[in-house]
């Protein structure tokens, strides 16, 4: 089965709150940190728990990314947040 492009949007709509590993993520522009779409390889509420999963799968090309949806100061500092 090959993996699905999604849309950051789709993903943030199907997954709120969730911390996501994403593959091949593809950006508006070679300068910008706005994400635009990627593979979905994983998700879970617990940050570790996708960073171990990274490990795991060891993706060429990943990023780590919080959907979004509660309060910042519950975060982990090093989170990207799109």
């Amino acid at each position: 089965m090959k993996p699905k492009i999604a849309t950051w949007e789709a993903i943030k709509k199907e997954y709120p709150d969730r911390f996501v590993l994403l593959e091949n993520p593809v950006f508006k522009s070679i300068t910008s940190s706005h994400l635009k779409e990627a593979v979905l390889l994983y998700k879970h509420r617990d940050h570790m728990k996708v960073v171990e999963k990274e490990l795991e799968l060891k993706p060429h090309h990943s990023t780590i990314v919080y959907t979004g949806g509660i309060r910042l100061d519950r975060i982990n500092a090093n989170t990207l947040m799109i």
